[in-house]
């Protein structure tokens, strides 16, 4: 099968059915591999504080994270209001409420593990822009595809696929920018600049630094309104802003004296508004429909568009040579080291240069801009975190000189040879980082030398590339399938894993009769049902268990509007989260009298009901000191409730043989 698209003087009038075939068959790919390989749990402080704010949202409606309040100030900052809200931004707070919204009705589906679906689907909608961004730039389908999954499997982005960190939707946003600039460029259509302003919106919304890349992006945008479209690239052309330019060239240079005339002048100014401050609006309007967003989070939370909740100590205070140096090429976080293809790319981008100079120049900023904003930053290295977790975000514009690397490997066997031994390391330090959780290493290194010892980012004996690979045993997989296996879910880890694995199989049979032009159209579309029904059969296989996930249950049954909760134990935090569905607002702190309701292992202190549950106790004792109501009870209350000493009495019991 001939790799490439008709040459831009073609005269074919569609497009090739493959462009979208392969898109959707690479897209089922990567969602069903990152199924396979899900986790479904916490690995940071950063998740928790940008998921507290779903869960608000999500089950009350409101913003604050007052759930992780025994964390201080850690991931949040007190507002005017007193309440403990979130640092972060907005974006992946939002990105993962439809999915968390949807598990909070349905009880036997977990929040915490549904919401981290978000960054799978990401990730794969990123790869997807990555091959059709290539293929408009001329490259053939195959090669197109190869960088595409080169992103997906062999870079960071597969782990953190798995993690519900920010960086990986602010990469899909600016991915989503340059896509429709560079579609623009072809089609001349307005649509395309207001969605690449949204991408950009959507990358601020997720981290507000990526407004460093603004500039970048708008002077692409004006490169290609200097620029008549490419004659054959696209195959459905709109409205052409190259007339109206070469008008006000003539009016501008070829007929300067006539602009006197006041009709002359208005012509010209109406042209000029057409061809560039038109296009450039279009572009601005929602990037500054997300600054306002933005600025209004900050309102909200803070008392000021301008404060974003950063403490003084998170500053600019480490000496740049450091940091760039740290995150490019150290032994513990070296972005080269984490991503080994990117050696292939690196080498590949002067021909990615000669042959798409502004693109080539596009992806150069986009990368070096984040690596010298980052490398000062006094923790360069993103904490707990799995590689140069910041520079997740640049990883799909890195990927782009993939494809001259790819171009080169059809024509060269050594090339051929270097690129697939390249590939085979990079996904062998994927593997390692999508198999065990990377706090294992961390948390026992750090106990040994101190947190953040620079060991753990600058002595090679002390990176988790090579220390990792000791910790890859069954008992510690971060595989949501394995965990069960080992945790006494063994009927649903097996159910799971076959789901996965005949999930998986179904999308590379799909993806390479794509690849051969034998996929139709339909049934491609038909492929997007079953990552949806294989991931809600894996979410139901790993249903909330466990003690916190029973009380969580029998709160929710029992409780009455207007009252609140304390969750005492800190460690109970993600497994309550996870299987509470409730609405009442509940707090992480220790006993309070104007709480209601008090969650945790339980102690001294006399309360108007107990209900223990394995070795989580739930405590009622309202403020006004009222007796609890046995018709609360989701059982039957007992005929003749027994004494049990002088202050108790024995309301009703269930048991774990009936279930509980």
């Amino acid at each position: 099968m001939n790799d490439q698209f008709p040459m831009p003087n073609s005269q074919s009038t569609n497009l090739p059915t493959s462009q979208s075939t392969n898109s959707l068959a690479l897209f089922v790919f990567l969602l069903s591999l990152y199924l396979l390989t899900f986790s479904g749990r916490y690995h940071s402080s950063d998740e928790m504080s940008m998921l507290a704010v779903t869960d608000s949202l999500a089950r009350r409606g409101a913003w604050d994270i007052e759930l992780l309040r025994w964390m201080g100030e850690q991931q949040g900052s007190f507002g005017p209001d007193g309440h403990l809200y979130s640092r972060k931004g907005i974006g992946t707070t939002l990105a993962a409420l439809p999915f968390y919204w949807l598990a909070v009705q349905v009880e036997r589906i977990g929040n915490v593990q549904a919401a981290m679906l978000t960054n799978g689907l990401v990730t794969a909608l990123t790869a997807v822009l990555i091959l059709l961004f290539l293929q408009r730039l001329r490259y053939g389908p195959g090669v197109s595809l190869g960088a595409a999954l080169a992103y997906g499997l062999a870079t960071m982005a597969w782990p953190y696929a798995r993690y519900l960190f920010s960086e990986p939707l602010a990469g899909l946003g600016l991915m989503v920018s340059a896509y429709f600039l560079l579609r623009f460029r072809d089609r001349r259509d307005r649509l395309d600049l207001v969605w690449a302003g949204a991408g950009l919106g959507l990358a601020l919304l997720a981290r507000l630094n990526n407004l460093i890349v603004a500039p970048f992006l708008g002077l692409l945008l004006l490169h290609y309104l200097d620029r008549p479209p490419s004659p054959g690239a696209d195959h459905r052309p709109r409205q052409d802003f190259a007339p109206q330019r070469r008008r006000v060239r003539r009016g501008t240079m070829g007929f300067l004296p006539s602009l006197s005339a006041p009709s002359a002048s208005r012509r010209c100014v109406q042209n000029l508004f057409r061809d560039c401050l038109g296009p450039v609006l279009l572009f601005a309007l929602p990037v500054l429909a997300a600054l306002a967003v933005s600025g209004w989070y900050n309102w909200l939370r803070f008392g000021s568009p301008w404060t974003t909740g950063y403490l003084p100590q998170e500053n600019f205070a480490t000496p740049f040579l450091e940091g760039l140096y740290g995150l490019t090429l150290s032994p513990g976080k070296g972005l080269l080291w984490y991503n080994p293809l990117l050696w292939a790319a690196l080498l590949a981008w002067p021909a990615f240069f000669r042959r798409r100079r502004a693109e080539a120049l596009l992806t150069a900023a986009i990368v070096l801009s984040n690596i010298a904003f980052y490398a000062p930053w006094y923790l360069w290295w993103a904490g707990h975190a799995w590689g140069p977790r910041f520079l997740v975000t640049v990883l799909p514009f890195a990927a782009l000189p993939l494809a001259e690397a790819l171009t080169t490997a059809r024509r060269r066997r050594a090339a051929a040879w270097g690129l697939g031994l390249l590939a085979l390391v990079s996904l062998a330090v994927q593997f390692l980082g999508v198999a065990v959780d990377f706090n294992l290493y961390l948390e026992d290194a750090y106990a040994e030398l101190g947190l953040y010892h620079p060991a753990t980012l600058f002595d090679p004996a002390y990176s988790p590339l090579l220390r990792q690979w000791a910790y890859l045993r069954p008992e510690n997989l971060d595989l949501a399938w394995a965990r069960a296996a080992v945790s006494g879910q063994r009927s649903a880890a097996g159910p799971a894993l076959l789901v996965a694995c005949g999930l998986l199989l179904a999308a590379v049979l799909a993806l390479r009769a794509a690849r051969r032009g034998r996929l139709r159209r339909r049934a491609a579309g038909g492929l997007l049902l079953l990552p949806a029904v294989g991931a809600v059969v894996s979410l139901l296989l790993y249903a909330p268990g466990g003690d916190a996930a029973q009380a969580a249950s029998l709160l929710a049954r029992m409780e009455r509007p207007g009252e609140g909760a304390a969750l005492t134990d800190p460690l109970l935090t993600e497994a309550w989260q996870d299987a509470y569905d409730g609405g009442l607002w509940v707090w992480g702190v220790a006993r309070r009298p104007d709480l209601a309701w008090t969650i945790g292992p339980g102690g001294s202190e006399p309360a108007a009901a107990r209900f223990q549950v394995g070795t989580v106790r739930l405590e009622y004792d309202a403020a006004a000191g009222q007796p609890f109501d046995p018709a609360r009870l989701p059982l039957p209350p007992l005929a003749e409730p027994p004494r049990l000493g002088e202050a108790v009495e024995l309301v009703a019991a269930q048991f774990e043989t009936e279930g509980r």
